[in-house]
C-alpha cells in the first residue's frame, strides 16, 4: 500500500510539474491579453534551405519561364506587339534566379553540385513537352527578327543567372549589370 502512494504521489507531482509548465508558469492572462510564445528559438524555427530545394526551386522557375514564353508566343504575335511583354518577363524571371543564386553562392562546391544537379533533372523534364516543341517552333519563327530572336532563345539557358560563375564567363556584361562579381 505504500508503494502504491508512493507511485501516486510521484505521478500527481509529474502531473503538476506539466500543468505548471503548460500554463506557462502560473501566470494567468486574460483572452484580451494573449501573448504568442515561439516554442522554439527563431533560428530553429526558419530551417535553412537545402541544395537540393534551390535546386529544383531554379529548375521549377526554368520550366515555367519556357511554359510561360511558349504560351505568350503560341500565336506568333508581331514582335512589335510583344517585344516588351517579353523583356520584362525575362527579367522577372533573371532577378528570381538570380536570388536563387545568392544562396547558391553561399554553399560550398560539393552542396553547389547538388544544387547544379537538382536543376539538370528539373530542367530537362520539359524537354519532351508540348511547351519546348512551341519554344522549337517559336525560335525557328522568330529567327529573322534577330534581337528578338536573341531574348527569346535566351529563356533556354536561363538558368545561368542562378550559376554566378557561369553568368561571369558567358555572359560578364550581364553579371557586371547586376552587380555579380
Amino acid at each position: 500500500m505504500k508503494i502504491q502512494l508512493v507511485k501516486f504521489g510521484s505521478l500527481m507531482l509529474i502531473l503538476a510539474i506539466a500543468n505548471f509548465s503548460c500554463s506557462g508558469g502560473g501566470e494567468q492572462s486574460s483572452p484580451s491579453e494573449k501573448v504568442e510564445r515561439p516554442t522554439q528559438p527563431a533560428a530553429v524555427q526558419k530551417a535553412e534551405v537545402t541544395p537540393e530545394e534551390i535546386g529544383q526551386k531554379v529548375g521549377e522557375l526554368y520550366v515555367q519561364a519556357m511554359s510561360d514564353l511558349a504560351a505568350a508566343l503560341k500565336v506568333k504575335p508581331a514582335v512589335s506587339d510583344v517585344q516588351d511583354k517579353i523583356e520584362a518577363m525575362r527579367e522577372e524571371y533573371i532577378n528570381k534566379l538570380v536570388e536563387l543564386g545568392k544562396l547558391r553562392e553561399k554553399l560550398e562546391p560539393a552542396d553547389r553540385s547538388k544544387v547544379d544537379s537538382q536543376i539538370r533533372m528539373k530542367a530537362s523534364s520539359i524537354y519532351n513537352t508540348p511547351d519546348y516543341s512551341t519554344f522549337n517552333e517559336i525560335q525557328q519563327h522568330y529567327f529573322s527578327e534577330r534581337e528578338f530572336h536573341k531574348v527569346v532563345l535566351s529563356f533556354n539557358i536561363i538558368t545561368q543567372y542562378a550559376s554566378f560563375e557561369l553568368l561571369k564567363k558567358q555572359e560578364p556584361e550581364e553579371a557586371a549589370r547586376l552587380g555579380i562579381q
